[in-house]
């Protein structure tokens, strides 16, 4: 890295920061996203289960109204994991020209990076076991509890 300028040094270091913080808050978003629609959903039901003067047209809107949001719930996490793996790809592209894989990178102790984490960015979300059981989660708890206002 000493052959690179100062001020270029500085600049991959900001984009670097950037990208980080931005892959950092979108994982943290989806993860908030998942545990409060699952929270929302529980309180929902636990009000509705107790209410037994709520009028059938009410749950019925009500249902329709969390089936909707759940939806737009899981649509919001699968963008937000494509948004998210497009910033994992620019911290890889800035650790590539920085020659973080490089074999002899950290002298005996070898590359920074594993050569595993360039691919790392290009899996699909069918590929993402952890992500893609979490969207499928958050869409059956949210179904489940549209199904269970208007049922109880």
């Amino acid at each position: 890295m000493a052959d690179i300028e100062a001020n270029k040094q500085q600049a991959l270091l900001t984009f670097y920061q950037v990208a980080w913080n931005e892959m950092t808050w979108r994982r943290n978003a989806g993860y908030r996203t998942i545990i409060l629609g699952m929270a929302y959903c529980g309180a929902l039901l636990s009000v509705v289960a107790f209410n037994h003067n709520m009028p059938a047209p009410i749950r019925v809107c009500l249902a329709l109204v969390v089936a909707v949001a759940t939806l737009f719930g899981a649509g919001y996490l699968a963008s937000n994991y494509g948004k998210y793996m497009s910033a994992a790809q620019k911290v890889v592209n800035i650790e590539e020209h920085l020659g973080a894989f490089d074999e002899n990178f950290l002298g005996a102790l070898g590359p920074l990076m594993p050569a595993t984490r360039r691919s790392w960015p290009k899996t699909p979300l069918t590929k993402d076991m952890v992500s893609l059981w979490s969207i499928l989660a958050f869409v059956a708890g949210g179904l489940m509890t549209a199904i269970a206002i208007f049922l109880v």
